[in-house]
């Protein structure tokens, strides 16, 4: 009876990621095939994308609450958000959190893990992506052509920039990044560029989002214009990765995730130590005890360090 249900409960949890990956399929425009080596290089995209001082209240950003940050961009001008919940002590670690693609509230992810009720040892900031105001953004604006892309990133990047140097000029001990799926890239990138954090924790996530793309296309048998080689130059930011030193990243992965599977992913993290949990992509938020204890758990041990 045992295999029976374990077999059952990976069924269940797959099919629930495979019907959110056919929905994604369908509505990523062909466009962004296309672009392929028509844009700039990401680290273009990052360097002419910075905040706008002027519309920014960056003092602000350490008061609890929900705060705009505007960013000026090669797309033109971005609106962006954050949401703050301060430590009592000011001299509190910073944790820079980061939702996943398409997460709408972009706080959804972020108030399962933390809810209100239990009390966190750090500052944590909640850090909305550029092209995330509604449902059909990211995907519609946000997957329009690679460049397009880079620039979700970049608009992140420079927030959790902004944000940091806010908390830290106010005395914050430190920074530890943290992500789930597409936010798990994003703090991978963060380190990967300025070795700035004590800690980077991506959870159901990988550098390698080319590897994601490419596996949904099988899964749905969808021919691509582009072969595997081409799409890792453009969009595996592994590089980026191993530019994090091996002891400062902690990786959690999904035993049963579609999105980004464990077959191909795990062994991105050999040097690391991996945590896993029985769950899917989608499906994990039930295991948000498991991931929340993952990340109090790690802020302990850097908390020494």
């Amino acid at each position: 009876m045992f295999p029976f249900n374990l077999n059952l409960r990976q069924t269940v949890v797959q099919q629930i990621d495979k019907a959110v990956l056919y929905s994604l399929n369908r509505r990523v425009p062909d466009s962004l095939e296309s672009s392929v080596g028509d844009g700039p290089a990401f680290e273009a995209v990052l360097a002419q994308t910075s905040v706008d001082r002027q519309k920014t209240a960056a003092y602000h950003l350490t008061a609890p609450g929900e705060h705009t940050v505007t960013l000026q961009s090669p797309m033109g001008e971005l609106v962006c958000r954050v949401q703050v919940r301060p430590a009592v002590d000011p001299e509190a670690p910073l944790l820079l959190f980061h939702h996943g693609f398409n997460e709408y509230p972009y706080t959804n992810s972020w108030r399962r893990l933390f809810p209100t009720a239990v009390p966190l040892p750090v500052h944590t900031v909640c850090v909305q992506a550029p092209f995330h105001n509604s449902w059909l953004e990211p995907v519609d604006i946000g997957f329009a052509s690679v460049q397009n892309v880079y620039q979700i990133f970049a608009g992140s990047l420079r927030i959790m920039e902004l944000v940091q140097h806010q908390f830290e000029a106010e005395g914050a001990a430190y920074t530890v990044a943290s992500g789930i799926s597409w936010g798990g890239i994003t703090s991978l990138l963060y380190e990967g560029l300025w070795q700035q954090t004590r800690g980077v924790i991506p959870m159901l996530s990988s550098p390698n989002l080319a590897q994601v793309i490419w596996d949904i296309s099988d899964l749905f048998d969808r021919p691509m214009q582009l072969t595997q080689a081409e799409l890792q130059k453009h969009l595996d930011f592994t590089p980026y990765y191993e530019q994090c030193a091996p002891d400062r990243v902690f990786p959690l992965l999904g035993e049963d995730d579609l999105f980004f599977r464990m077959e191909n992913h795990a062994d991105l993290f050999a040097e690391r130590p991996l945590v896993t949990i029985p769950a899917g992509h989608i499906s994990a938020m039930w295991h948000s005890a498991s991931m929340r204890d993952h990340i109090l758990n790690i802020l302990s041990q850097l908390e020494t360090r």
